[in-house]
C-alpha cells in the first residue's frame, strides 16, 4: 500500500500538485491533495485511505513550505514519510535577517483586502517561481475569486507563518524525513533553512534525508526533480542524496 496526501503552502492551491500526481499515480500510488480554500476550490482535509495495520504500509505526507503547519495534525503523526519542500520550523530568522523580513511580511498582511492585494499577490508568485518562469495564466489563477473566507484564512495563514519557531505539530519522530532546499530559493532565508535541518535532527531517531536542488525556486516545477522525490520513497532511504 503506497499513499500520498499532499498540502500546499500560503496562497497556492491544490492544482500546483498536477504534475506530482501523475508522475506518482503512473507508478501505481494513491494520491490526496488538500486545499486551504483561499480561491475557487472549496477546503478540504484529507485521511488516509488505509490504516497502519497492513503489511509494510507507506503514507507519504508532501508539504510545501507552510504545508508542513497546514496539513492535519493526525495526517502528519500517522506518516510513515515525510517530504519537506521548502519548509521551515521558523520562518523569521533569528539573525540581523530578521528585520527586513518582518517588515516585507507585514507589508504583505497590509496588503490584505485593499487595491494593492492583486499586485502583492503577483509579486509573491514571481518571486516564488523564480528563477523558473510562470505563465500568465498561472500568475492570475492565483489573483482571482479569493473569497471574504479564503482571504480570512489568508491572513490567519500568514499570522501562523509569521509566528511559527518550531517543528509543525504532530511530526512523528519515528518518521523518516527528506528535506528539498532550492538553491534559488528567494522566499527562506539561509539560517531558515540551517534551523529547519537543526531541529529535525534534534527530533527524529533517523537524520533526515537532503536533497538540494541547483536549479529550482520555492516551487518545484521540474518533473527530473519531482522523480528524484519519487525514487527516494521507493528506493533511495539507506543514503542521503545531495
Amino acid at each position: 500500500m503506497k499513499e500520498i496526501i499532499a498540502m500546499h503552502g500560503w496562497a497556492g492551491d491544490s492544482r500546483q500538485w498536477s504534475n506530482w500526481e501523475k508522475i506518482f499515480k503512473n507508478c501505481d500510488w494513491e494520491w490526496q491533495a488538500s486545499e486551504r480554500g483561499y480561491k475557487d476550490i472549496s477546503p478540504h482535509a484529507q485521511q488516509w485511505n488505509h490504516n497502519s495495520t497492513q503489511v509494510e504500509p507507506k503514507r507519504v505526507a508532501i508539504c510545501h513550505s507552510l504545508g508542513s503547519h497546514l496539513i492535519a495534525k493526525e495526517v502528519l503523526y500517522s506518516a510513515t514519510h515525510v517530504v519537506l519542500i521548502n519548509s521551515f520550523s521558523r520562518f523569521i530568522p533569528s539573525d540581523k535577517e530578521n528585520r527586513p523580513i518582518r517588515l516585507a511580511l507585514n507589508r504583505m498582511m497590509n496588503s490584505l483586502n485593499t487595491p494593492n492585494e492583486a499586485n502583492m499577490l503577483r509579486k509573491f508568485h514571481t518571486k516564488a517561481y523564480k528563477p523558473n518562469h510562470i505563465d500568465v495564466k498561472s500568475s492570475e489563477s492565483n489573483l482571482l475569486h479569493i473569497s471574504g473566507s479564503g482571504r480570512l484564512r489568508l491572513k490567519n495563514d500568514l499570522k501562523l507563518l509569521m509566528n511559527s519557531d518550531s517543528l509543525p505539530i504532530g511530526l512523528n519522530n519515528s518518521a523518516k524525513v527528506l528535506i528539498i532546499h532550492s538553491e534559488q530559493d528567494y522566499i527562506l532565508a539561509n539560517q531558515t533553512k540551517e534551523k529547519l535541518i537543526e531541529d529535525l535532527t534534534n527530533h527524529l531517531e533517523a537524520l533526515p534525508k537532503i536533497i538540494n536542488l541547483q536549479d529550482e525556486g520555492h516551487y518545484i516545477t521540474k518533473i527530473k526533480n519531482i522523480k528524484k522525490v519519487k525514487h527516494w520513497l521507493e528506493f533511495d532511504h539507506a543514503k542521503n542524496m545531495v
